[in-house]
């Protein structure tokens, strides 16, 4: 369990991609996740796919998420302007490479099982691309919890789609270790590491987004987070997620490499180093 971490896009969302590169190789990243406007700005800066390829390389890094895709679950202009995200998507994998593409969950106004054969055109479609699909559960909407997460990718009977665990939607959320062990290890797609305070800052979004903590600095059990997955034989790859106003102030450099200090300390003390 626990192999290298990768450092996910929006722990340092604003910066250009040889910053990104350049504060993943700091953190000692082995990869990390990208959204098709970085390769798009990369692009306009004048540098060629090639270009980007061989920055990659010469940093010994390789992009492991690419994400998100919303509204996979819509019909009429939602859904057409989720497939043309979703195109970019993996464009940017057949550029660059990727092992999974994030999708999030969201509001449910059909039935379980049409849910489900959406999710499984997606998974597909991103089979077509060699992609992995992990659907993260998000608890302020309908697809609250790991549970009914792992009920659609169960449901879409497709062996490349599975359930991101991020531990700040778990802890905010349902927080019940039984929901993720009735999850096969092999279908978990990603983990998705941080912490935060026991009593959520204003809404929802706004404490997702600017008070995440660095993982052992908030009063989430990750100790029991990481005894559960590494007892159900769990091998995906994690990536550290801090959305943080604080960490922000100290620009990509020094926010990747404390990252990666906090979660690799937090790993060490759970005697599972990464």
């Amino acid at each position: 369990m626990l192999a290298d971490l990768y450092l996910c896009a929006s722990t340092i969302d604003r910066a250009s991609f040889q910053q990104r590169l350049e504060a993943a190789s700091a953190g000692g990243f082995a990869g990390l996740g990208l959204r098709p406007g970085h390769y798009r700005a990369a692009r306009a800066e004048g540098l060629s796919e090639s270009d980007l390829r061989r920055m990659l390389g010469e940093r010994g890094l390789e992009v492991v998420e690419i994400g998100f895709l919303a509204d996979w679950w819509e019909t009429g202009d939602l859904a057409s302007r989720s497939r043309a995200h979703e195109e970019e998507l993996y464009r940017l994998k057949d550029s660059l490479g990727g092992r999974h593409m994030m999708l999030i969950g969201g509001p449910l106004r059909e039935p379980v099982d049409l849910i489900a054969e959406r999710f499984a055109a997606v998974c597909d479609r991103a089979l077509d691309h060699g992609l992995l699909v992990g659907l993260e559960f998000l608890p302020w909407t309908d697809t609250a919890d790991a549970g009914l997460a792992w009920q659609i990718a169960e449901a879409s009977g497709r062996r490349n789609g599975g359930v991101v665990l991020d531990t700040w939607h778990h802890f905010r959320g349902a927080a019940d270790n039984d929901l993720i062990r009735a999850i096969p290890a092999d279908r978990v797609v990603a983990i998705q590491f941080s912490d935060g305070e026991r009593q959520r800052v204003g809404t929802d979004l706004e404490d997702t987004f600017k008070r995440r903590r660095l993982p052992g600095e908030g009063d989430f059990d990750l100790r029991s987070f990481l005894a559960t997955v590494t007892g159900m034989g769990v091998t995906a790859p994690v990536g550290v997620e801090v959305l943080s106003d604080e960490l922000r102030k100290l620009g990509p450099h020094e926010s990747a490499r404390r990252a990666a200090d906090a979660t690799r300390q937090v790993l060490a003390a759970a005697g599972r180093p990464a």
